[in-house]
């Protein structure tokens, strides 16, 4: 991906985490005790991925353990997940507002956002499917 697209997202990481904290603890009340400096880092990882600047398979592995973490805390499942893609369409809504802005929409917009699309689906998969087997529920269209 273009470095950029990189700098730009990465230069506004404190933001987007205040975002994704805020807009989670709209949505899912049990998940109003996160605070933005115990989700920067996944917010960073999760941002690098979509963009495809980093190997995935470290950033997916640090998504499994924080499902299993969530399990192992007795946090309900589906509570988690709704969690995960709230915070995972945030970011997905700043990278597709910031490829719109350095690049109106081109082939590397498109480029950019399937790439962020593909990462948020494999996310919220692995940190969700490791939570349900954390706990021991049974993963449905697995």
């Amino acid at each position: 991906m273009k470095p950029d697209l990189e700098r730009f997202l990465t230069a506004r990481l404190d933001e987007i985490t205040a975002e994704v904290v805020h807009e989670i603890s709209l949505r899912v009340p049990a998940y109003t005790h996160v605070r933005a400096g115990a989700v920067g880092t996944l917010v960073r990882d999760a941002v690098s991925a979509y963009l495809g600047a980093r190997d995935k398979t470290a950033v997916l592995d640090s998504f499994r353990v924080l499902g299993a973490g969530e399990a192992r805390a007795g946090h309900d499942v589906h509570h988690f997940e709704t969690a995960m893609r709230t915070g995972a369409r945030v970011i997905v809504r700043r990278t597709a507002n910031a490829a719109a802005r350095l690049y109106p929409p081109t082939a590397e917009y498109i480029t950019v956002m399937e790439t962020a699309f593909s990462a948020e689906n494999e996310i919220v998969k692995a940190a969700v499917e490791s939570a349900r087997a954390t706990a021991g529920v049974t993963v449905r269209g697995a």
